[in-house]
């Protein structure tokens, strides 16, 4: 049985070897991973990644600028502070409340039903925290809690958010389950945005959205998120570590898997508000992510839901075209699955019939990439009928070979099948057994 002790050392020498590790793995910095790419792109247009492939990867001076900037910008410095300072006027002050400041007033200054007697039940594990704080004068106080939203906003407005805060964070704790609660629960967040300590605002953001899920500042809080994602996404691509590798000194970015927590801040986006204008462009940026990654299945996944479910969105096109570079990625060869091979073969067929318009000059590329995929898919048949022919089965040969013919007229194997077929044309359909015992 393992001792405290004994966990507290294992936790020890893992943080301390991913450290090391992670200092090993750091890639080389966006410039040079640039120039190495540049120098391969054309073994990567000969492979057939084609269009859409140097962009997504940056492998071209205008898409590097795009998804790599050198410096990475902070994610505040793109966002405006108008809609928190909004908030503010926007808070309908409770009839009777004075702007008292929170040092002047007191415990015995609540309302009448704080001072309530205490049953038994009051003093259960679940409800002793909120006896305790109602016994002691800290228990829901409507006076309080607004007197500390006004001091927050105006230390907001002074910049100074680390203060600002923790008025916020008081107020949403003197007046739970409320309207201002909602409004010091999002102000909390902002100020850990606009100071620039995005892992706890992260936090704040997401904990706002579970217990108002429905809140009137959905549209800022998911549009503060997918900056958030963006923000670590690009951090990752210019000095990426080992997701066990903790950070101890950069309060911008998560404890650890700076990457991981990219693709969350993402999915917030889109699960707190699935039919939002952010929904799809969050989707979008987490199949790009996941792409960039080298992790085709993952990023097939998420262009498969862009495809299917956002059949409006303005990435459509890319989603077919994209989508179709992950499948083909995914596949292995004729001998494991051919799975993501017919589900490439099916979306450029669609991105052919739908998107003509938008693949523009793109179109021809396209049109080759689907020839290649029925190369493939014939091949797949083939190695299936030289098997059998290999074993003199030459009923079950044949109909593959058939098939091929069938199926995929225009294709280089079709033409060594309709040769072959020739060839065993009045062979039997399987061996004479010529070893008969009697």
């Amino acid at each position: 049985m393992s001792t405290p002790a004994t966990r507290f050392l294992i936790l020890l020498l893992v943080c301390i070897f991913g450290t090391f590790a992670g200092c090993a793995s750091v890639p080389p910095v966006p410039a040079q991973t640039n120039a190495q790419a540049s120098e391969q792109g054309n073994d990567h247009d000969a492979d057939g990644d084609g269009w859409l492939w140097n962009r997504i990867t940056g492998r071209d001076s205008a898409a590097a600028e795009q998804h790599n900037p050198l410096p990475v910008v902070p994610a505040s410095a793109t966002e405006s502070i108008d809609d928190a300072t909004a908030v503010s006027s926007s808070v309908v002050p409770a009839t009777g409340a004075s702007a008292v400041p929170p040092s002047q007033l007191k415990p015995e200054d609540a309302k009448p039903e704080e001072k309530a007697s205490y049953g038994l039940s009051d003093f259960s594990p679940e409800k002793i925290g909120k006896t305790i704080k109602k016994m002691t004068g800290y228990g829901p106080n409507e006076q309080i809690a607004r007197s500390l939203l006004k001091e927050g906003e105006t230390l907001f407005h002074q910049k100074k958010y680390d203060k600002a805060a923790g008025r916020f964070a008081s107020a949403a704790q003197r007046w739970p389950d409320s309207a201002l609660e909602e409004d010091a629960m999002f102000l909390l967040a902002e100020s850990y945005f606009f100071s620039d300590k995005y892992p706890k605002a992260q936090d704040a953001y997401d904990e706002l959205l579970k217990k108002h899920d429905n809140s009137r500042h959905l549209d800022t809080t998911c549009k503060r998120l997918f900056s958030i994602g963006q923000y670590w996404e690009k951090l990752d691509e210019s000095n990426s570590h080992w997701p066990i590798t903790p950070n101890m000194t950069d309060t911008t970015r998560p404890l650890f898997d700076t990457f991981g927590n990219a693709i969350k801040a993402y999915e917030s986006v889109r699960l707190h508000d699935p039919i939002g204008p952010l929904a799809d462009d969050s989707i979008m940026a987490a199949a790009c992510a996941y792409f960039r990654k080298g992790r085709y299945e993952d990023a097939a996944y998420q262009f498969d839901v862009l495809r299917k479910e956002y059949s409006q969105s303005e990435h459509q096109a890319k989603a077919h075209m994209l989508g179709i570079q992950s499948k083909l990625k995914m596949y292995q060869g004729h001998l494991y699955d051919g799975t993501p091979l017919k589900e490439a073969d099916e979306i450029a067929d669609q991105a052919l019939s739908q998107f003509r318009t938008e693949l523009g000059a793109e179109q021809q590329r396209v049109a080759q990439t689907r020839n290649d995929i029925l190369e493939r898919r014939a091949e797949r048949d083939w190695a299936m009928a030289q098997y059998y022919d290999k074993k003199k089965q030459y009923d079950s040969a044949r109909q593959y070979y058939y098939a091929i013919v069938k199926e995929y007229p225009q294709t280089r194997i079709a033409q060594q099948t309709r040769a072959r077929l020739e060839e065993i044309r009045n062979v039997p359909d399987v061996p004479p057994k010529r070893f008969l015992f009697r």
